[in-house]
């Protein structure tokens, strides 16, 4: 039976994804702690070269089925999930000879993130949080018991694994079922996978840029700021998971965007001024980026507003929210070469600051036209 409690529903939501992101930063400050950044920056390549892999592959499938479960159409939510798999697998095979490794792991992410937009769509938000905290917690473990056996290598299959345990249930959930019917929503997957792109792409698909531009030691200063800033990015990502399943219900929450806004003011503001504190004391090794990481830490509130238009056009089934990831794609890559041969590391911060603020702008000029 389902709760229709929207502050525990919402709590269940928030718990999971904070105790998740807190986790998933341990790992990677763990990492950043015991690596050089320039051994940081190779494994945040690989991680960036899988997760690109999955989210390509995915095609923003973990949000239409979100959508298409929350509004109780079995039928399609099946398809979807039969075609995730096929899809994610195929582009895994090709994936093994870059490297197995990577190629275990963008398997089990996309398996994983399938499973998630599942329960969000299933309205089993407490599913969700006890999942979320399991993942994360095996995140750290495998992968540090491994990285003293196979180095880096250990890093990523721990993680495959630690993907893979999380997400069996995925296959209980699911019947398979031909997915040809889905052609008749082809534009709303397209415009999902958009959403994905702009969410998910541009945290990974930047590495895969800098590293051959500026080199590992860059990336792996440059993927320390990125973590704070995904760690302050908490907010956002639990307001948008917990409003997509609301909103294409036809549950409107508008008092808790309002909160989250101003929360994520306040995150930001607190974090340029004591963060300068933090690196020089715990990370002394990333201490060259800390004008960068104050700069590109501001991105928390254009990314809150980000999630509350996203969730909302999505549900609304608007098939011109895909254009927000190409903007986003387009503005990042092309700002971290221009700003980042400039202005190195200050630049590259400022590129996804400028980047995450086009997005919002589009997507609330989406939003002004929708609700006309």
């Amino acid at each position: 039976m389902r709760n229709n409690n929207s502050l525990l529903n919402f709590s269940y939501v928030t718990v999971g994804r904070l105790v998740a992101v807190i986790l998933q930063a341990i790992f990677y400050l763990l990492f950043a702690a015991l690596l050089e950044p320039e051994r940081y920056g190779e494994l945040n390549y690989l991680i960036a070269l899988a997760s690109t892999v999955a989210l390509v592959s995915r095609f923003g499938l973990n949000f239409t089925v979100t959508i298409y479960q929350a509004k109780e159409n079995s039928q399609i939510s099946n398809q979807i999930n039969t075609l995730a798999i096929v899809s994610t697998s195929i582009a895994s095979i090709f994936l093994i000879f870059v490297n197995e490794f990577a190629a275990l792991f963008s398997l089990s992410v996309s398996f994983f993130m399938m499973y998630h937009g599942n329960l969000l769509g299933l309205k089993r938000y407490k599913s969700f949080m006890i999942n979320s905290i399991l993942r994360t917690s095996l995140i750290i473990i495998i992968p540090l018991l491994l990285y003293f056996v196979f180095d880096i290598s250990g890093i990523i299959l721990g993680m495959a694994i630690s993907n893979f345990i999380s997400c069996l249930s995925f296959f209980k959930i699911i019947k398979i079922s031909s997915f040809f019917h889905l052609k008749n929503y082809t534009k709303i997957i397209i415009h999902n996978f958009g959403v994905d792109v702009s969410t998910g792409l541009s945290s990974v698909v930047d590495k895969l840029l800098v590293a051959p531009l500026f080199g590992f030691l860059i990336v792996g200063i440059y993927q320390f700021n990125i973590q704070i800033l995904l760690m302050l990015s908490v907010l956002p990502t639990i307001l948008y998971s917990y409003l997509l399943s609301e909103e294409s219900s036809g549950v409107s929450h508008k008092k808790i965007t309002l909160f989250a806004v101003i929360i994520s003011v306040v995150i930001a503001v607190l974090t340029f001024t004591f963060s300068p504190m933090f690196v020089n004391q715990f990370f002394p090794k990333y201490s060259d980026g800390i004008f960068g990481l104050q700069i590109i830490v501001l991105s928390v509130v254009p990314l809150t507003l980000s999630s509350y238009f996203n969730a909302i056009l999505q549900a609304r089934e608007s098939t011109k929210i895909g254009l927000s990831g190409i903007i986003t794609i387009a503005v990042l890559l092309l700002l971290l070469a221009l700003l980042g041969k400039f202005y190195g590391l200050l630049g590259l911060s400022l590129a996804v600051l400028f980047s995450i603020i086009a997005n919002a702008l589009f997507l609330y000029l989406l939003y002004i036209k929708a609700t006309k």
